[in-house]
């Protein structure tokens, strides 16, 4: 049985960035003006969408979730760079960016921070 907390936080947050994704790739990228907005918006969601599959990977597998910002930066970073270093290098149509890099990192600590905020909110505390 799954945990409550394991939906509300995780599966939810990660299907609301997901359709934020959709709306990011599937109408503002085609009409917006400024591409390169769209373009690192998509960035900012992806980090917060790789905080949302580590933490509900760990969680399915019975491990402490990365919620503390150490961790979590080292992780998104390490995302972020091996998205904008080693992926150019395979793949044709990929261009790294070091925004980019800076782009994942602050979507995934906005996630992280809204999720702080959740908890602090949330009755009983």
């Amino acid at each position: 049985m799954m945990d409550r907390s394991f939906l509300r936080r995780y599966a939810a947050s990660g299907a609301v960035i997901a359709g934020l994704y959709g709306l990011n790739r599937f109408v503002l990228l085609p009409l917006a003006g400024c591409r390169l907005l769209a373009w690192h918006g998509a960035d900012f969601l992806a980090g917060g969408l790789m905080l949302c599959l580590l933490n509900g990977l760990l969680v399915l597998a019975h491990r402490r979730p990365v919620e503390r910002p150490l961790p979590a930066s080292a992780f998104l970073l390490g995302c972020g760079l091996f998205w904008e270093v080693v992926t150019p290098l395979y793949l044709s149509r990929s261009v790294g960016d070091s925004w980019d890099v800076l782009a994942v990192w602050l979507g995934g600590m906005a996630l992280l921070a809204l999720w702080r905020a959740w908890d602090l909110l949330r009755p009983g505390n």
